[in-house]
């Protein structure tokens, strides 16, 4: 008799051919190399940048795609790259473009490049959408559809923006962000699909943090800066960076477990650092107070007072050996504690306009242009600095409801998950995206965090939405207690 031995096919991952991504990446740099040296005068610097992330992305892609297929997994990997690539991607090109020249249409051409990163992007979403048509299933319906309703308001408010091109790229983004992360949705079945795409965003909040540190240390080009005693904080937009660096440290800490993963706590550490080292007045209150939310919510007496001694060691490490001590003594004895640096002072100035217009608003980003609108705006003011009245100056009374709505939604979401019969890994997971959440809140009062351009934070924001929604399901429904027996007499 014979007998048959039925052997079962072992899944291999497969092993990153890193001979072939050598070669590619030599190529790479060869191609950027001759094309700096030979075609310097045709091809520029930014040319060059757009040729190589457009190689790493797509090798990228390329290598997402082989593993699913092998693995017969979901193409989470795919969607998590184009996000990183849109999220990371105000920070691959650094330039400045003042008001008055972006109004007359005469912008930087790092600015071209960086639009032209949003269509690779784009690109990539089309491949992902034609091989995921049920993606978009649910766009405007469910929690997430305020997101989306804000992004089409925002689109047809461009028509009546003082600088049509400038407010139609930023609504590209904007939309094409929305669009990526209600793909990214369907792709988070489970915990360990929303921890994976945390992992994602850390990757790009690396180089969001990292990149405008480097910068930072190193010499200023034009010799301008540091002319004045508010001058000493990091060079590279320390407002901005300290707020990101928080949001990095407080996503490392949620995915961090105690005993394992000490990576995580590590760049937590990191993030926290640089946050108090840029000298974000606002960012660094909301990283403290996100910070010990997070331990509070957990009931961790003993970690909570350990992150607060972390936060001492680090002020008297920035106090002693950094020129942030000089910043907040010039800040001191400027005497803008009490008008908040100036923002109290602009908020009474725009509000005639805001009322001009209270119900459709000016249009989508139109507050870069405030200073130009209305000479004599305080210190020249890009945006309102408060995320509220941003979308009300943009977008009016139905931006502002539109964007209330996107807060609603995570907060009822996060609170009831936090306060229902889940299991210790979702219940940590809620804590710390409500962290993340106040984090944003907080900036988001002193900063146009949200509701205007499509940055890091207000991504970050929209991204909650779908973490949010995706948690609330882990929620057991209530046991039902057996009703007792009639005593029968």
């Amino acid at each position: 008799m014979e007998v048959t031995t039925n052997q079962l096919a072992v899944s291999r991952r497969p092993a990153f051919n890193w001979r072939t991504a050598g070669i590619v990446a030599a190529l790479c740099v060869v191609t950027a190399f001759m094309l700096e040296t030979i075609a310097s005068e045709l091809v520029s610097q930014e040319v060059i940048t757009v040729i190589a992330v457009a190689a790493v992305f797509f090798l990228l892609l390329g290598f997402s795609a082989a593993r699913s297929r092998a693995l017969a997994e979901r193409p989470k990997w795919f969607i998590f790259a184009v996000w990183g690539l849109l999220l990371a991607s105000e920070e691959i090109f650094s330039y400045i473009n003042d008001a008055t020249s972006t109004y007359e249409s005469q912008f930087a051409f790092a600015a071209y490049a960086q639009a032209a990163i949003w269509m690779l992007a784009a690109v990539a979403l089309l491949i992902f959408l034609l091989g995921n048509p049920g993606s978009l299933r649910g766009l405007f319906s469910g929690p997430y559809k305020w997101a989306s309703l804000f992004s089409l308001v925002a689109l047809l408010s461009v028509a009546y923006a003082p600088q049509v091109a400038f407010s139609l790229a930023w609504a590209f983004k904007l939309c094409l962000v929305v669009v990526v992360l209600q793909a990214i949705s369907k792709q988070l079945l489970d915990l360990d699909d929303i921890s994976a795409f945390l992992l994602a965003t850390i990757a790009a909040y690396v180089f969001l943090v990292g990149a405008p540190s480097i910068r930072s240390l190193m010499p200023d080009p034009t010799g301008t800066y540091g002319q004045n005693e508010f001058e000493t904080r990091m060079r590279e937009g320390p407002t901005g960076l300290s707020a990101a660096a928080g949001t990095f440290a407080l996503i490392a800490l949620t995915l961090y477990t105690p005993g394992k993963k000490r990576t995580l706590l590590v760049l937590s550490i990191i993030g926290m650092a640089v946050m108090i080292i840029a000298g974000g007045k606002a960012a660094i209150v909301a990283g403290i107070l996100s910070g010990m939310l997070f331990f509070g919510l957990q009931k961790r007496v003993g970690a909570t007072l350990g992150f607060m001694g972390g936060i001492v060691v680090i002020f008297w490490f920035a106090l002693t050996f950094t020129p942030l001590s000089k910043y907040m003594s010039a800040y001191t004895s400027s005497g803008q504690v009490t008008s908040l640096t100036g923002r109290t002072e602009l908020w009474s100035f725009v509000w005639p306009a805001i009322k001009q217009k209270i119900v459709q608003g000016h249009g989508y980003v139109s507050s870069r242009f405030v200073s130009v609108a209305m000479p004599g705006t305080p210190f020249q003011a890009g945006h309102m600095h408060n995320g509220f009245l941003e979308a009300l100056y943009n977008n009016g009374l139905i931006g502002l409801v539109l964007i209330v709505m996107v807060h609603v939604v995570i907060v009822r979401n996060l609170w009831k998950t936090m306060r229902s019969d889940v299991s210790p890994r979702a219940q940590r997971l809620a804590i710390g995206s409500m962290a993340i959440y106040t984090n944003l809140l907080i900036n988001g009062m002193f900063n146009a965090t949200f509701s205007g351009r499509a940055g890091a934070p207000f991504m970050m924001l929209l991204a909650l939405v779908i973490i949010s929604a995706r948690l609330v399901q882990e929620v057991r429904p209530p046991r039902m207690m057996p009703r007792p027996a009639p005593a029968w007499g």
